[in-house]
């Protein structure tokens, strides 16, 4: 039966999800209770230290937790008004790649080494698209032009391990919009890339959303990224959404202590680090997850907690108009 994907309302509404890891050592909630929307042709920031829960948040997203030992215990995924928890195996396996894609971290470990760069690519077209597979190549070949990976008649037929880190980055990218998919989960997509290259991939991905209408929720730990390419930023701390509002109020005016802190440590032009000016630094690291802080899981590290931080946890609350903030320090007007 084919589905109706004409639902109204944001392209994708999380709702309350709480992921799990059951370790040997102790429950870890990876993913706390964390509710957001991405609507239609919009760039969402999440982002936050490493161990925040964001590619966690994107895995659960695409039904991807492992079991044993994660499971999504709580929580709705709407995807176009459906929900995504209560599609069968083979109605999200037809899902991804296909309306929702995903750029990993490190093309190198996600690309299959034992085959060539075009057969991954193909694959896509027909296993989603249902293309033969003279047309999946013709295809591919247009892709790997698209996101300007020069002679792609020749690259069609290398390994992933014969191509640069940014090729290889620019082939992973290939393959999540081989079959033009409403949402794309870019899960730190210029790690391990010099800042050249860096800029360049961000720039494809912008010019490809521009043109394709895509919705893209970009996973990253550079604010300085987020800056520049998002409508909206979603800051992640411990598991749980400490603060989001549009871009330029996050930047102008941050009210978490945890978001202020990120902003504070981003090296400034003409900034000393040897000198008398050090960069500034978030103290302590961040707890482990099945080890959380009572309370306020940020308050170790923050230098405004009080007694209510200690042994409360704070809900997140609209300070102003589309910002919200889940801090005691906010909403008892300190």
């Amino acid at each position: 039966m084919q589905q109706d994907w004409t639902g109204s309302g944001p392209l994708l509404e999380v709702r309350n999800l709480k992921t799990v890891f059951f370790l040997p050592e102790g429950i870890s909630k990876a993913v706390d209770n964390v509710s957001f929307h991405v609507e239609s042709g919009e760039i969402v920031g999440l982002v936050g230290e490493s161990g925040c829960g964001k590619s966690v948040t994107a895995l659960s997203i695409l039904g991807l937790i492992p079991w044993p030992p994660g499971r999504i215990v709580s929580g709705e995924l709407f995807f176009q008004a459906k929900d995504l928890r209560k599609m069968s195996a083979s109605e999200l396996r037809n899902i991804r790649g296909n309306r929702i894609s995903m750029i990993f971290q490190e093309p190198m470990t996600s690309l299959n080494p034992v085959y060539t760069i075009g057969d991954q690519i193909m694959e896509v077209y027909t296993e989603h698209g249902g293309f033969s597979r003279k047309e999946a190549r013709e295809k591919t070949e247009e892709m790997l032009k698209k996101v300007q990976i020069p002679s792609p008649s020749k690259r069609i037929h290398e390994y992933p391990h014969q191509l640069s880190g940014g090729m290889r980055q620019r082939a992973m990218i290939a393959m999540a919009l081989a079959c033009n998919p409403q949402l794309i989960l870019a899960d730190e997509p210029t790690t391990a890339l010099d800042v050249t290259i860096q800029a360049q991939i961000l720039e494809l991905i912008v010019q490809l959303q521009e043109s394709l209408g895509t919705s893209i929720v970009l996973i990253t730990h550079n604010l300085g990224i987020v800056a520049e390419f998002s409508r909206r930023v979603i800051v992640m701390y411990s598991g749980k959404i400490v603060e989001e509002a549009p871009v330029i109020p996050i930047f102008e005016a941050p009210l978490h202590p945890y978001t202020i802190g990120l902003l504070n440590s981003i090296p400034q032009l003409g900034q000393k680090i040897h000198g008398k000016h050090r960069l500034a630094e978030i103290p302590g690291m961040v707890p482990s997850l099945n080890n959380l802080p009572e309370g306020c899981y940020f308050h170790p590290r923050c230098g405004h907690a009080k007694e209510i931080c200690r042994k409360e946890e704070p809900i997140l609350l609209e300070a102003e108009a589309g910002h919200k903030v889940a801090c005691w320090m906010i909403a008892e007007g300190w």
